[in-house]
């Protein structure tokens, strides 16, 4: 979809007169630019500080469950058969409940992920905006979404929107 839409908006460019000296591209690596903002280095190092506690507390769970099934292998040769099964039964409730445990705590740190670069991101583009204007560009994309196979020249913008943004944070006020 993103391919036909570049398409469409490349003819359209060469068709209406545009493709002139008049007509300024700029490109923006947005995932750069999120990674090194100020903001985005901070929300990444409190998703990685709760990456780090629920991969801490999931192993932890995981290693407990571990050795009781160790020890149920070594206490399974004295035990009657509905005792095993019972056993073997409870241990793999155990180890499917920590399997959905662990499913749901990766869709929470994802939730978790998004909620903190949405609003990071919803700035980059008033910044990525505000430069465009300044600049006179007619167009920006983004480097790395695909869509652009090729370009001759385009301004890359991704340094100076982290310098904006961080610029502007640092002053206290959001990016107009």
């Amino acid at each position: 979809m993103r391919l036909l839409l570049v398409t469409l908006l490349f003819n359209w460019v060469a068709v209406s007169g545009f493709a002139n000296e008049s007509f300024k591209l700029g490109l923006v690596d947005l995932q750069k630019a999120l990674q090194n903002v100020d903001a985005g280095k901070n929300a990444k190092k409190s998703l990685e500080k709760d990456v780090t506690s629920k991969r801490t507390e999931l192993e932890k769970r995981q290693n407990e469950l571990q050795k009781e099934a160790e020890a149920f292998e070594k206490k399974s040769a004295l035990l009657n058969d509905a005792a095993k099964t019972k056993k073997q039964q409870e241990l793999q409730k155990k180890f499917m409940e920590l399997q959905k445990e662990a499913a749901e705590s990766q869709m929470d740190l994802q939730k978790r992920e998004r909620e903190l670069t949405k609003p990071i991101i919803d700035e980059l583009r008033t910044v990525i905006e505000g430069l465009g204007k300044e600049k006179g560009l007619t167009l920006i994309l983004e480097k790395n979404e695909g869509a652009v196979l090729f370009t001759q020249g385009g301004e890359d913008l991704t340094e100076q929107v982290i310098e904006k943004f961080n610029s502007t944070r640092k002053s206290g006020k959001k990016a107009n």
